[in-house]
């Protein structure tokens, strides 16, 4: 019996996708795996079936087998906040963490947040262009902004930022399951503590919005876990993309003098770095499901119960959706939806937020700093394969 591929792929680059997942693509739209948990699983690769199969209810985070495969304690928590713990359970809580959370993403709140960000982004560029490079660009920009932004949504005091930053990297460290659940039980504390204060304290954002939403029928511990959730899933991935777009834009300098020039260029910028932006092995590219049905995908039969990853990052880089999918391109016309933000039921809340954040970071980034290189060779720069979200620790750059 062949034996089956086995994630993580290798890859020798620093950023894109690893040539095994490109070429199981190439063989076809799924494939069988063996992942790091030693379960087996589908593999999705191509753009059409991997959109198909992520607006399919039968596919969900939970897992509906009577004795589901273990998990890291990262892995759970990730889980249970995206209300996937319960298979039973799951289509009713989803929807109500999402009723209760979409408003709180309105259009007219993120016009008020577009100016306050732009503020933010021009200090944290004003101080790093006075500092004596090399910078390491993830201290200085990719971090603290999205935590900024998060601090801003939940009234979260500024001085604590650098805190619940630190810990949420640790909730989602999967090589520690002790140091997981230290950490997520401070942040569980914390937006508690935050929550009942609140309610004395209120203020402009979505912790003292929740409070009297329902007729103030939410009890404490229902809104902190909504503020967690806001919290965890809501800057960490955005601290990837400044920097791996920083990355991808250094790669492309054609590219990035078009958009130095042309800053109306940096919506297009973001997409395509929303596209492209997969990092180390992918694990950030790749969203976790299971059956709840039997699906048919070509002719492939997927059962009940069974593990399938949807590989957006794969599916974004699909020549059949995009000509050309690995090139750099802000100039694509009318180009396909990506599926970074994932599509369906679970699309995802914050996509126009973490739009704002990134246009505003790569509208000024490469005019403030025009003659911005990294310090270090590409291949040093080390990938955090251990964390869920992947990522970077630091970027040093000089200018």
């Amino acid at each position: 019996m062949r034996e089956l591929p086995r994630l993580p792929f290798d890859n020798p680059a620093v950023l894109g996708m690893a040539p095994q997942m490109l070429a199981l693509q190439k063989e076809g739209p799924i494939a069988r795996v063996r992942t790091p948990g030693d379960e087996d699983a589908w593999l999705v690769t191509r753009y059409d079936e991997v959109r198909t199969l992520l607006a399919d209810r039968r596919l969900r985070l939970s897992d509906p087998k009577p004795e589901p495969t273990p998990k890291s304690a990262a892995r759970a928590f990730m889980i249970a906040l995206m209300a996937g713990d319960d298979h039973e359970t799951e289509p009713a809580r989803h929807a109500q963490m999402r009723a209760l959370l979409v408003p709180r993403f309105s259009p007219r709140r993120m016009r008020l947040m577009k100016t306050r960000i732009e503020h933010h982004v021009d200090e944290l560029l004003d101080e790093l262009a006075v500092g004596t490079p090399p910078v390491d660009l993830h201290r200085a920009l990719s971090f603290p902004l999205p935590t900024m932004v998060i601090c801003d949504l939940l009234g979260v005091p500024l001085a604590d930022r650098e805190t619940f930053g630190q810990w949420a990297r640790g909730t989602f460290d999967q090589s520690d399951n002790q140091h997981s659940a230290n950490t997520f039980q401070q942040v569980v504390d914390y937006m508690t503590e935050l929550v009942a204060r609140k309610r004395t304290e209120p203020g402009d954002d979505i912790l003292s919005e929740l409070i009297t939403e329902a007729d103030g029928s939410l009890s404490d511990a229902e809104i902190a876990h909504l503020g967690n959730a806001v919290l965890l899933f809501g800057y960490e991935t955005t601290i990837v993309r400044i920097d791996l777009g920083t990355l991808l834009l250094l790669r492309n300098p054609a590219q990035r003098a078009l958009l130095a020039e042309k800053p109306e260029l940096a919506p297009a910028a973001v997409e395509e770095i929303l596209r492209l932006g997969v990092g180390g092995k992918g694990s950030n590219a790749l969203i976790p499901r299971y059956a709840h049905g039997d699906i048919t995908v070509g002719e492939t039969v997927i059962r009940t119960g069974d593990a399938v990853l949807l590989a957006i990052g794969a599916a974004n880089y699909d020549d059949r959706a995009y000509p050309d999918g690995g090139l750099f391109d802000l100039t694509r016309d009318k180009p396909k939806s990506h599926l970074a933000f994932g599509h369906g039921a679970r699309y995802c809340i914050g996509r126009t937020l973490a739009r704002i954040e990134l246009t505003a970071v790569f509208e000024r980034l490469f005019r403030r700093l025009p003659d911005l290189r990294l310090a270090v060779p590409e291949e040093s720069l080390r990938w955090q394969e251990h964390r869920i979200t992947g990522g970077y620790d630091e970027l040093p750059v000089t200018f």
